[in-house]
């Protein structure tokens, strides 16, 4: 498998490609800037110059140039002005003065004239020229005079190039009947321009190598963090979480204080950790629960089973008949005690598994006051009261309504003596206690089950609504005993219909607050 290319390394032939671009930008631009700076010195000094021809530039009749070549003297400005011969029969005048102060030498009117200075003049068909080069005076041949001859006489600035002499900036005007043409080499300037590219292209590649490695190891370091990272994520991928779900490892200050985008990462691994944790812890409470549930369940229903296969087993003796009847007494209430934890259990189920109530206006006051009815027959030795009431109807199922009141007064009157006052009442949830849900407490209702009994058990108040919880620790059921599931399903109803239930602190006995939305 082909090994994929490093973020640092990506990230730093980037960086190095982004110098090297800008150098390039920067190499065209100071190289355009300098030679248009020389080109507007060489054309000032060019204007200068063709001023200057135009006001003291002459032609007269020139030297025979094949007669000059055959001359063996030794002087270096007649083998100067050897060098070239010319083309027509006339050149500018010996000694005339072509520029003032200029080389001496034919058409040049004495010292002075700069290297590669170009004059070009023609007056009725003839034409003559010349240029400075190595100090001396050299004739232009006839195919340089024609190409001279086909420049713009508009005074403006052009550019030839004369083979073996160079390359002119040239500018050619008409003085009077003549064309007169004057230029200056431009080779100094292509070379400094040459010059000046070759050491900007090498400074550029010795700074754009330079950059990639600098930014490289500078990648490296800022990136030093995800190495953190990664160990994090790799120590998490090598255990069974299933089995070791504690002491995950967490990624440390070095990446979480590191750059904003490497602590977001860090960040974001140490959440996903801490959310792995407590689903994992969850996930082992939920189980522990469930193996609870089961092994109470077993254990609540043995204890009837039990009892109904030891009175079975009495009534098929030879017993009395008093004795037979009172063994079916037994064995037909501890099956409707099977049969209301079968039932308790079932509807659990049903809440777990998400079972959609009904949402509908219920108004309540009549089902408390049917709740109280009841509790009085079955516990008249209670006294059961409507506390305050206020008429408000509530957005629920009336069933389940009616089976969180029959559970909630059922573990008052279990779980405290004859005497006891037991009191509901309804009322608006106060704006000062939290709705739940994100819920106004303008749109919540509370139903209140409160008694002056002996209150909670202290070690128990809260796990009062987990499941086999009991105001006792005792398995032994004399028949009139909770199975520890009403108050679970309390919770599960209301919170089913979008409420909830807590237990209020209170002094004396028991207070147990519903909260349902209104209606």
């Amino acid at each position: 498998m082909t090994r994929r290319p490093s973020l640092a390394g990506r990230l730093s032939r980037a960086l190095a490609a982004c110098v090297a671009l800008a150098l390039i930008v920067m190499v065209a631009a100071s190289t355009l800037v300098m030679r248009s700076w020389m080109l507007a010195n060489m054309d000032s000094e060019l204007h200068r110059l063709s001023q200057r021809a135009g006001e003291h530039l002459d032609v007269d009749d020139a030297p025979d140039p094949e007669v000059d070549a055959d001359d063996d003297s030794d002087d270096d400005s007649d083998e100067g002005a050897r060098a070239v011969p010319q083309s027509g029969g006339r050149v500018p005048r010996p000694g005339g003065p072509v520029i003032p102060g200029g080389p001496t030498g034919p058409g040049f009117g004495g010292s002075g004239i700069s290297e590669g200075t170009l004059q070009y003049v023609n007056e009725d068909g003839e034409s003559a020229g010349a240029v400075v080069s190595n100090f001396s005076v050299k004739y232009l041949d006839q195919h340089a005079l024609e190409i001279l001859a086909h420049v713009p006489t508009d005074g403006a600035p052009h550019t030839v190039r004369l083979k073996g002499l160079g390359t002119f900036r040239v500018t050619s005007q008409v003085v009077g009947n003549k064309t007169v043409l004057v230029g200056v080499q431009m080779d100094s300037v292509d070379d400094v321009v040459l010059m000046l590219v070759a050491v900007e292209v090498g400074l550029s590649l010795i700074v754009a190598i330079a950059a990639g490695f600098a930014g490289r190891a500078w990648v490296r370091r800022e990136l030093r963090p995800l190495g953190v990272v990664r160990a994090a994520a790799a120590d998490i991928a090598s255990r069974d979480l299933a089995d070791d779900a504690e002491d995950l490892t967490r990624v440390g200050e070095e990446a979480t204080s590191g750059p904003v985008e490497v602590a977001d990462v860090a960040g974001a691994l140490n959440s996903m950790i801490d959310a792995v944790e407590d689903g994992m812890e969850r996930r082992a409470r939920s189980e522990a629960k469930l193996r609870q549930f089961v092994a109470d369940a077993s254990h609540e229903l043995r204890t009837p089973l039990a009892s109904v296969q030891g009175y079975a087993q009495l009534a098929r003796r030879d017993i009395d008949e008093a004795s037979r009847t009172q063994a079916l007494e037994r064995i037909s209430s501890e099956g409707a005690r099977m049969a209301s934890l079968v039932e308790e259990m079932l509807t659990l189920a049903r809440l777990d598994g998400n079972r959609a109530l009904k949402r509908e206006k219920v108004d309540v006051i009549p089902l408390i006051l049917d709740a109280l009815s009841d509790a009085h027959v079955v516990a008249p030795d209670h006294a059961w009261e409507l506390g305050e009431a206020s008429d408000i109807q509530v957005l629920g199922d009336e069933a389940a309504l009616r089976q969180i009141l029959t559970n909630l007064l059922a573990n008052a009157r279990v779980h405290t003596p004859a005497g006891t006052r037991v009191t509901v009442s309804l009322s608006p949830l106060p704006a000062d206690r939290e709705a739940g849900r994100g819920a106004p407490a303008s749109s919540m209702v509370t139903l209140r089950v409160a008694d002056d009994g002996p209150g909670i058990p202290a070690d128990i108040r809260d796990r009062v609504f987990d499941r086999f919880v009991r105001g006792d620790s005792s398995r032994t059921r004399d028949g009139r005993g909770s199975s520890g599931l009403g108050m679970s399903i309390v919770e599960s109803l209301a919170r089913a219909m979008g409420g909830s239930v807590r237990l209020v602190d209170s002094e004396r006995g028991t207070v147990i607050d519903v909260t349902l939305p209104a209606a």
